[in-house]
C-alpha cells in the first residue's frame, strides 16, 4: 500500500510478497479518490488478486470492483482481468461531467496492471 497519497496525474509501484513458499498470495485493497472540489465527492473501488505460487503457478487473477471492501476486489478477481465504469457521474472543477473507469490486465511479463482514468459524459441536447 502505498504510504502517501498519489498526486494527481502520477503513478504508484508496490508489491506483494508471501514468505509461504509454494502457498501462493490472494488479497484486496480499497481505494478512494478524492475529487479536487469544493463538494469533498469521493469515489470507492476495489482491487484484488490470487496467484497461487508454485503449486499452480499458471493460476492468477485480478480484479477490481466498485466498492469500499476489499473483499469485493478479491471476489471480481479473473484469470482475464476486468474492468468497471461508475455508476455515478460526476463533474470536475470546470463543470464537464465524466464517470471513472478501472481495470486490470496482466502485461507481457506477467506483471499485473491496474489504471484508473475518467471518461466524459456528454449531456443529450447541449
Amino acid at each position: 500500500m502505498p504510504a502517501t497519497p498519489i498526486e494527481p496525474g502520477k503513478f504508484t509501484a508496490y508489491e506483494v510478497v508471501n514468505s509461504n513458499i509454494g502457498g501462493g498470495v490472494h488479497g484486496g485493497n480499497a481505494w478512494l479518490v478524492v475529487l479536487d472540489n469544493p463538494e469533498g465527492v469521493t469515489w470507492s473501488f476495489a482491487t484484488g488478486w490470487i496467484a497461487n505460487g508454485a503449486v499452480h503457478p499458471a493460476v492468477r487473477k485480478a480484479g477490481v470492483a466498485e466498492s469500499s471492501d476489499p473483499q469485493a476486489g478479491a471476489s471480481a478477481a479473473t484469470p482475464e482481468g476486468n474492468s468497471i465504469t461508475s455508476t455515478d457521474i460526476f463533474k470536475d472543477k470546470d463543470g464537464q461531467s465524466f464517470k471513472f473507469t478501472a481495470s486490470v490486465m496482466f502485461d507481457e511479463t506477467g506483471t499485473t496492471q491496474f489504471t484508473v482514468d475518467t471518461i466524459p459524459v456528454y449531456e443529450l441536447g447541449k
